[in-house]
């Protein structure tokens, strides 16, 4: 460390010895040169000054800097003849030099066809002095054409050194194997070993939306590098990551296009891991003696559950609510009616409503997991469970209420029914039926014709979507399920929401009223 600072202070007395000397160059130039022509200097002074002092941006000051190199030998040419004139240019390099280090350190890297390619600075470098070399030429200025060649000399050995000093795989990745249960999240470290030996910096991308990276820009002077990964892999994740890597060099001439390969996953399957813990559950003996069978996402009751036992949460108020659950300090905070909703699960038996048709494979997968666990889950606390299942076609089982072992057995043959069809329709968001209802409610009190017309509208919505939904295999298969029951039951919904959207809406809505708790997983 102590070297290091040492370095850094040494570098940055240089650098300011430079511009004293860039400075001071340029004031002699100024008293020296004819008088018609001193204006030139002493503008150039100002400018640098000031630039030195307000800063715009580190390419404006490379560009500037690159500049006062050609324009210092051109203006004591007339003064000390044709060949000193180099020798005063020559140290302006060193600033030249440092506004390269800084202006690299703001580039981005861009797409190209190539695995190594020359950046904008480094083309525009290497394109002044070749402009100002056919300028030279014309005016036959041997002066300014000693000085192109001395600056594209400078450019030739910082290339050299570039090329020498970056290979093509400029860091080199520390492989790990991960075996995660597909959709399930974790957070690893990565580790590069980098083999740069004149730095620069390195930017690293994900090919893939479920997986970040953090940092994402990291300094190649350091030996090693770290990159914190979190990823929650779909069953389709490929089995080998690849990050798409750029690298540029410290002085922003060259960017490199690599590929890094740093970590294996090997991806289990949510429905082949549900389907283990089924066995597992199955293989016990007793109740509750399955610590992994804990279900990963919450059942959450349905909005429209609007009385019950246990306190779920707060909404706005709707007309039908009961005044005893107006949350009053809520109330008056928010400047509107505020209504407490409670959650009517305890003591109630269930049945578990499923839509065996999915989309596509990964759909698939998920539904059968959701089924397996949700099964467990409910069998461990010896809640009584029927099954009602259907696909995008008809009602495939609807079961009485089913004993623990059982459930399970039959949760596990369920998912050997799913199927995959193309349902042609997609939809946003399902109705919100409550809210349908209300607007209905509303309008009754109004008297224009207008109000009228928009109540007649609403009335036939809702007339549709209740038609709709008995039609709709979810309800012909909720119907059967309840007719068996004949109480009030826990509804639980597992469904991806396709060709029964509509139906489930309206059903959840319908069944909440008549006193049942919707639950959807």
């Amino acid at each position: 460390m102590i070297y290091a600072a040492d370095y850094k202070f040494r570098r940055q007395g240089i650098l300011i010895s430079s511009r004293i000397y860039i400075a001071i160059a340029l004031l002699v130039a100024a008293i020296f040169s004819p008088l018609p022509l001193s204006s030139i200097p002493l503008a150039l002074l100002a400018l640098y000054l000031y630039l030195w002092w307000q800063p715009i941006s580190a390419i404006s000051s490379l560009l500037l800097n690159y500049f006062l190199f050609f324009a210092l030998a051109i203006l004591f040419q007339p003064i000390v003849g044709i060949f000193f004139p180099l020798l005063i240019s020559v140290p302006v390099l060193v600033s030249v030099n440092h506004a390269l280090l800084q202006t690299s350190a703001t580039l981005r890297y861009r797409e190209s066809g190539r695995n190594r390619s020359p950046t904008g600075i480094c083309t525009i470098m290497f394109l002044i002095p070749l402009v100002i070399l056919v300028i030279s030429a014309l005016l036959s200025n041997l002066t300014l054409t000693l000085a192109c060649l001395i600056s594209a000399s400078y450019l030739g050995i910082l290339l050299r050194k570039v090329i020498r000093g970056m290979p093509s795989k400029p860091v080199e990745e520390i492989r790990i194997q991960q075996r995660m249960v597909a959709g399930t999240k974790t957070n690893l470290q990565l580790k590069l070993n980098s083999r740069c030996k004149v730095g620069g910096i390195l930017f690293v991308e994900s090919s893939h939306e479920w997986l970040k990276l953090r940092p994402t820009k990291l300094l190649l002077d350091a030996k090693e590098l770290q990159i914190d990964v979190s990823l929650s892999p779909p069953l389709s994740g490929p089995s080998t990551i690849k990050f798409r890597a750029y690298a540029i060099d410290q002085w922003g001439l060259i960017q490199l296009q690599f590929e890094l390969e740093p970590l294996s996953l090997h991806i289990i399957p949510r429905a082949r891991y549900a389907a283990w813990l089924a066995r597992k559950y199955l293989d016990e003996a007793k109740t509750g003696s399955l610590p992994l069978a804990s279900l990963p996402m919450a059942l959450k009751t349905s909005s429209l559950s609007r009385t019950g036992i246990e306190y779920y949460g707060s909404r706005l108020y709707q007309p039908g609510d009961s005044l005893r659950h107006i949350d009053w300090k809520h109330s008056l905070k928010f400047n509107k009616f505020v209504t407490k909703e409670f959650a009517q699960s305890h003591g109630q038996s269930a049945m578990m409503l499923i839509n065996l048709a999915v989309s596509d494979e990964e759909e698939a997968d998920k539904l059968a997991y959701k089924v397996i666990v949700t099964a467990i889950s409910l069998a461990q606390e010896g809640i009584p469970v029927a099954l009602a299942a259907y696909d995008h076609e008809d009602v495939r089982l609807t079961t009485p209420p089913l004993q623990p072992r059982e459930l399970v057995v039959r949760s596990l043959e369920l998912t050997q029914q799913i199927v995959a069809f193309i349902n042609p329709v997609r939809y946003l968001s399902p109705p919100d039926i409550a809210r349908l209802r209300a607007n209905i409610s509303r309008v009754k009190f109004a008297q224009s014709e207008a109000s009228k017309v928009l109540l007649q509208l609403l009335q036939l919505e809702y007339r549709t979507l209740d038609n709709n939904a008995r039609l709709n295999p979810a309800t012909k298969a909720l119907l059967e399920a309840l007719a068996k029951e004949k109480r009030q039951v826990n509804i639980v919904l597992i469904s991806h929401h396709n060709h029964d959207a509509e139906a489930l809406a309206f059903d959840a809505f319908s069944f909440a009223r008549k006193g049942h708790a919707v639950i959807e997983v």
